[in-house]
C-alpha cells in the first residue's frame, strides 16, 4: 500500500471546524427569521382579535337603546380561547346630544396600561328623546334621499321596446 503525499490529504481539522461554524451561524440566522415570523403572526392575530372585541363592545353600547353615561367601565370576555380585558371610556363632546366612546382591549395577562387595539366611535340621541339615533333600513331609499330616488320607486316599469327595423330610425326620448 502506498502512503499518500502531504498534498493529497483531505481537509484539516481546522478547516472542518471553520466550515461547521459558518453553517451553524447560517442556521441560527434562519431559525431567528422563522421565530420572528411566527411571533409577528401571533401578535397580528391577537391585534385582530382585540379590534373585533372593541368593535363588538362599541356596537353593544350603541344598541342598548339608551344614551351612554359619561364614565369609564371595564369588563372581561373570553374570545378565541383567550381571556381579554376591555375598558370603555364615554366622554361628552361639544355637541350636547353626542357622546364619544373609546374602547381599549388588552390580553388579561398584559399590563393594565397597555392595549392591543383601540376603537373610537360616537353615539347620539335624537332631539325627541334620549335613545341613540339609529335608523333601521327598510329596503328603500335612505331617509333624506334625492327626489330621483323617490320617483324611481313610484315609476311603473316600462315594457321592453321592440328592436328597430333597419332603415326606420326612431328619435331619442
Amino acid at each position: 500500500m502506498r502512503r499518500p503525499d502531504r498534498g493529497e490529504r483531505g481537509f484539516t481539522l481546522i478547516e472542518v471546524v471553520v466550515a461547521m461554524a459558518i453553517v451553524a451561524l447560517g442556521l441560527m440566522a434562519v431559525f431567528r427569521v422563522v421565530n420572528d415570523t411566527v411571533n409577528n403572526a401571533s401578535y397580528l392575530r391577537d391585534r385582530t382579535f382585540a379590534a373585533w372585541i372593541a368593535d363588538n363592545r362599541l356596537t353593544e353600547l350603541r344598541l342598548t337603546g339608551e344614551m351612554p353615561s359619561v364614565d369609564e367601565t371595564e369588563g372581561r370576555v373570553d374570545f378565541a380561547g383567550q381571556a381579554w380585558r376591555w375598558t370603555a371610556t364615554v366622554a361628552q363632546t361639544p355637541v350636547e346630544n353626542i357622546r364619544r366612546i373609546d374602547v381599549r382591549v388588552r390580553r388579561e395577562s398584559d399590563a393594565e396600561d397597555s392595549s392591543l387595539a383601540q376603537v373610537t366611535g360616537f353615539a347620539g340621541a335624537t332631539s325627541l328623546g334620549t335613545a341613540p339615533s339609529i335608523t333601521p333600513w327598510t329596503g328603500g331609499a335612505p331617509a333624506g334621499g334625492t327626489d330621483d330616488d323617490d320617483e324611481m320607486e313610484r315609476r311603473e316599469p316600462r315594457p321592453p321596446r321592440p328592436a328597430p327595423v333597419p332603415g326606420t330610425e326612431e328619435p331619442e326620448e
